[in-house]
């Protein structure tokens, strides 16, 4: 694998966990709540839908960190071949 190829992979997958997190919460953030009878009800969705936006949040978490890890790993090869061929 090249070192450019693993670097893209993991930006890449750094930016589309960002975006599935802004994406999630801009969606929790739309769902207005309303006062009922029964505490705090959802207007228009289910309770469900918040917890799947909050799992997808989590998801999009550990994406970005493994990618994190493999920007990490590119960048410390990159390095140790400076190094090698110094």
């Amino acid at each position: 694998m090249e070192i450019n190829s693993a670097l893209s992979s993991g930006i890449s997958g750094f930016n589309k966990a960002s975006q599935q997190i802004s994406e999630s919460s801009e969606r929790i953030a739309n769902q207005s709540l309303s006062i009922g009878s029964d505490n705090v009800a959802l207007s228009d969705q289910p309770a469900e839908s918040i917890t799947t936006e909050i799992v997808n949040m989590k998801l999009a978490e550990v994406q970005a960190k493994s990618s994190a890890k493999v920007i990490s790993t590119a960048d410390d090869i990159v390095g140790s071949l400076i190094d090698v061929t110094v």
